[in-house]
């Protein structure tokens, strides 16, 4: 049988930073695949040792209900969007649970795995939403953190948040650079956007038109011209893309091919223009 307290001696958790979280999701994913033949989910097994069951109950109960209050907390200050109380509370509804987790359980441990897998998930999204916050991403410390904190993540951690909501602080980012005329950093962070790729047609379609038009700026046309044939791609007919088409093919005087580039994909617009200058 493995015994649970010899698994978190060997982590060394620290309470602040990304190191925290990590930690507590390497424990959860330790458990979840390595201790299912500590785990007793079948009521006959409970009931047939029952004595040992409620032994267990009783130490593992009291911290139970310590951590579940916590984390309902918690839940409560993170809907009234009072996201730093929020964290607190997390922080210690995730050590009850660590310490309900050294008690070794049994019977308990399928209950206390999804909870640790829950609280987690909504930690980090509480993280998230910390850092994206208020005025934070309109500052050089806010978008520093902000990229700190989405970059510390591991695989298991970035589950837990919605690709979208990442995509669109990228994008609230680069238009703030946009604004400010930081062509250099707004094409930076538009590109996190479209590499993301995630499934938003109007964000993608808004993150091409300005990368495209950052690229025209800078007389980058060839470029610039697969940008804007990329936004028609997810929005066939735009006005303003076809404008800026008409503008780089001049550039590229290569306007003759028009029609062709206005009914191509991007790859084969690359290869349009490689064909044709």
């Amino acid at each position: 049988m493995i015994n649970i307290a010899q698994w978190i001696n060997k982590i060394n958790l620290q309470l602040l930073g990304q190191k925290f979280l990590s930690s507590h999701v390497y424990i959860f994913m330790l458990y979840y695949s390595s201790m299912t033949d500590n785990n007793v989910n079948n009521i006959e097994e409970k009931i047939k040792n029952l004595e040992e069951w409620n032994s267990e109950r009783a130490r593992i109960k009291p911290i139970l209900e310590i951590a579940v209050d916590y984390h309902n907390k918690a839940r409560r200050e993170k809907y009234w969007k009072n996201f730093e109380k929020a964290s607190e509370f997390y922080i210690q509804a995730i050590e009850n649970y660590r310490s309900t987790l050294k008690l070794n359980p049994r019977y308990y441990l399928q209950d206390i795995v999804e909870r640790v897998d829950s609280v987690i998930e909504e930690y980090v999204n509480n993280t998230f939403d910390i850092k994206i916050s208020g005025e934070r991403l309109k500052t050089e410390q806010g978008v520093r953190e902000f990229i700190e904190f989405i970059e510390g993540l591991n695989c298991e951690e970035k589950k837990y948040i919605d690709q979208y909501e990442i995509a669109l602080s990228y994008f609230k980012i680069a238009d703030i650079y946009f604004g400010d005329g930081n062509f250099d950093k707004a094409y930076e962070f538009f590109n996190k956007v479209a590499d993301m790729a995630c499934n938003r047609p109007f964000l993608n379609r808004a993150t091409y038109f300005k990368i495209g038009q950052i690229l025209f700026y800078k007389k980058r046309f060839k470029e610039a011209l697969v940008s804007f044939v990329s936004m028609l791609s997810f929005d066939r007919g735009n006005a303003d893309a076809v404008c800026y088409i008409d503008k780089c093919l001049k550039e590229l005087k290569i306007f003759e091919h028009r029609f062709r580039f206005l009914s191509a994909t991007p790859n084969e617009a690359k290869k349009l223009i490689m064909g044709v200058l």
